[in-house]
């Protein structure tokens, strides 16, 4: 009897291995093809100070967010929980100076954010007056 070899194929109907596992199932190779890209929301028209919506990090690598709204004031607290649970200030970069900050008073503005490592993300509204702030991008694995 003659041993065939199975072979698993990529979406571009490429060979990729003949190896086999201890069970006999074909081993796929694998490779990243690509990142993935998630949507984010933080902060959706806030009108009072609260800490948002907390993004769970999952496996990505960074957020990039974009600061609007109509508040004719506010501050914007950037926060990272570590393993344990506690929230730590994360800086981010503005990407139309790439000044540093962990906290911000402005919008209209697109910054980002490493954040390997952490569980949770969030951008904390700690000041809020006269109209309403949102927080929203793309997490990237």
């Amino acid at each position: 009897m003659m041993a065939s070899n199975s072979y698993l194929y990529d979406s571009n109907g490429w060979k990729t291995s003949s190896r086999k596992d201890v069970d006999g199932t074909p081993v796929m190779d694998v490779y990243n093809k690509g990142s993935f890209v998630k949507p984010v929301t933080l902060q959706n028209g806030a009108t009072a100070i609260g800490d948002g919506t907390a993004f769970d990090v999952e496996s990505y690598k960074t957020l990039t967010l974009e600061i609007s709204g109509t508040a004719t004031s506010h501050t914007l607290v950037f926060e990272g929980a570590s393993a344990s649970g506690t929230w730590y200030p994360v800086q981010g970069v503005r990407l139309s100076d790439y000044d540093m900050k962990s906290q911000i008073t402005t919008k209209g503005e697109v910054w980002t954010f490493e954040v390997p490592g952490l569980v949770k993300f969030r951008a904390r509204l700690s000041a809020v007056a006269g109209g309403n702030i949102s927080v929203k991008g793309n997490a990237v694995s």
